[in-house]
């Protein structure tokens, strides 16, 4: 009988064609599990301390009593409480990650800034939590009692602190921290966006660029044996795969800033979908990384499950946002510190300020893009507010207009059956409550901030997007950044009846912005050097302009009156034709 000699190794390929098993075929082994952990993660908790509504907005008692309300802290404290005591009963170990802004956006934080941030945080008892943008609000003095107060570390790489020792010495503040994960050794690296010179009352230029320093502390930690390195900060879904490209020693990103939501799978409630969790970035030796974030305000806890071989190489990972709806447990001593702070809180729910006929909308997606109802409201208070300060001599004030940024305003107000507006609604609109003055600035350097304003559309976020009591504006997108503004008509002061005109370039106005702006707050100028004359600081500040316009009003309906007009971009054969039509 012939011989067949089959090649080593044919012979078991023979048998599973044979069978049908191709799936069977040997493979290389995979590497061995040396290292296996859960990274739990929140960013832009934005002051929810409490359980909120599907919107993030207050929590009624009549949704409460439904069990339709979701987050909170005392829910994140029992979610993360319940992994760290399964770790510690010999499961899967954790690493619990705070991407920033725990701060600003409701009146729990309005009344009680970095006292209830800090208490709450020691809560939840982060392994390590990057800042955000929200902690400099009020400036390097607003942050320091922060840093002071926490019990964990706070990360951020990439700021230059020589000329803040304050910074430098704080008590938390570190590039980067090392955790003990079952004996091996995790370095994690913070991160914020420089934009926060921008967008903030810090105008100490402290923030460098974040992948720069970002592979400098990762090259500190690899020289000292550290092989598994995340990054966590705040710069933004676009930035955080940028530093996953570019950043070679870096195995996970876990970011913040954008308020971005990833998900594999139908979406879990009524927030859309941005991306897959996790969204993975290919760096150019082929290693991949995943970058993640969990939306915002508590309402999700993002989990990524993450296996290392004994080299500090990722070689599997998995997880998702878990939504933290009524089904979640809420910690009794978490739920217990709500009521330190909440008598102050009812108060401010308690006192009617006003009432609303409408829907006074606030959301991001419309007023920092396009007129919306909530800012008119917030800009003809502030006209009132010049009103009754009475300096227009014989004319009916000194300052007919008013500029309020998109991103200065942080909630809307929905219509409640009896209407009712309270001064916990307008401490979550102008949580920042930022002093206003009166600037007088030419028309040409009018001209100049209404057509930055028209420049925001281009920008990754909108946030300096101006809404305006006092113009008549129309924006052209079709046009390059700079030629934007097609006409702009200005209310007239020193006049008897308002009316409004054609802005003059070589004309003087008077115009109220807030002290964000006023500093160049997202890059606008509103101080004129050819004016002559210095800023006045008005006698109240946002807060109390607002609610003293609601108080003489009592009842509003504010609508939206073609303050802004905008010609959309058109797509490239519209503009041919255009183009022609126009020959």
């Amino acid at each position: 009988m012939k011989t067949i000699h089959i090649l080593p190794g044919l012979g078991v390929i023979l048998i599973c064609l044979l069978f049908g098993r191709l799936d069977a075929f040997p493979t290389k082994a995979p590497a061995e599990v040396a290292t296996e952990f859960i990274v739990l993660h929140n960013n832009d908790m934005h002051s929810r301390f409490e359980q909120t509504d599907a919107k993030s907005g207050k929590c009624s008692e009549q949704l409460a009593k439904e069990n339709k309300c979701y987050g909170g802290f005392p829910r994140v404290a029992h979610l993360v409480r319940k992994y760290r005591k399964e770790a510690q009963e010999g499961g899967t170990p954790v690493v619990y990650l705070n991407a920033g802004d725990t701060s600003a956006g409701t009146a729990w934080y309005f009344r009680f800034k970095d006292g209830i941030a800090t208490a709450f945080l020691n809560k939840l008892l982060p392994d390590a939590a990057s800042l955000g943008n929200h902690e400099f609000d009020s400036g390097l003095p607003g942050l320091l009692p922060f840093l002071d107060k926490v019990d964990f570390p706070i990360v951020a790489a990439n700021l230059d602190l020589s000329s803040t020792p304050q910074l430098r010495h704080s008590k938390h503040l570190q590039n980067s921290t090392v955790l003990d994960v079952n004996g091996v050794k995790v370095g994690v690296i913070g991160y914020i966006t420089p934009d926060t010179l921008d967008l903030t009352m810090t105008k100490e230029d402290i923030f460098t660029d974040e992948i720069e320093a970002i592979n400098r502390e990762a090259e500190n930690l690899k020289a000292q044996g550290i092989n598994i390195i995340i990054a966590v900060g705040h710069s933004g879904y676009e930035k955080d795969q940028e530093i996953a490209a570019k950043c070679p020693e870096v195995d996970i990103v876990i970011g913040g800033h954008t308020n971005t939501f990833l998900y594999n799978s139908e979406q879990p409630d009524i927030e859309s979908i941005d991306g897959p969790y996790p969204t993975l970035v290919n760096q150019t030796s082929g290693k991949q990384v995943p970058v993640v974030q969990a939306y915002a305000y508590t309402k999700y806890l993002g989990k990524l499950h993450v296996q290392f071989d004994k080299d500090g190489n990722l070689i599997k990972f998995d997880g998702t946002p878990i939504l933290l709806n009524s089904e979640i447990p809420r910690e009794p001593d978490v739920v217990e510190l709500l009521e330190v702070y909440r008598p102050e809180v009812t108060k401010l729910e308690n006192d009617v300020v006003g009432h609303t006929k409408v829907f006074i909308d606030g959301r991001a997606e419309i007023c920092h893009y396009r007129e919306c109802n909530l800012g008119n409201l917030v800009t003809d208070a502030m006209i009132h507010a010049r009103v009754l300060e009475d300096l227009g001599g014989t004319f009916w004030t000194d300052a007919a207009v008013a500029f309020v940024q998109g991103g200065g305003m942080r909630n809307g107000i929905e219509p409640r059956s009896d209407g009712t507006i309270t001064a916990q609604d307008i401490s979550s609109v102008l949580s920042h409550n930022n002093d206003l003055y009166v600037s007088k600035i030419s028309g040409k350097t009018l001209l100049a901030a209404l057509e930055h304003s028209a420049s925001m559309i281009d920008r990754k976020e909108p946030n300096g997007f101006l809404q305006m009591s006092g113009i008549h504006v129309t924006y052209d997108y079709n046009n390059p950044i700079g030629s934007r503004v097609v006409t702009a008509d200005v209310r007239c002061a020193a006049c008897a009846t308002p009316t409004y005109e054609p802005l003059d370039e070589n004309k003087f106005y008077n115009v109220i912005v807030s002290h964000f702006l006023l500093h160049q707050g997202d890059g606008y100028k509103f101080i004129d050097d050819n004016s002559g004359h210095e800023p006045q600081r008005m006698k109240n500040k946002e807060v109390d302009v607002l609610t003293v316009y609601l108080r003489k009003h009592d009842f509003i309906y504010p609508g939206l009156e073609d303050r802004i007009t905008i010609l959309p971009r058109m797509a490239d054969g519209d503009r041919r034709k255009k183009n022609i039509e126009v020959e």
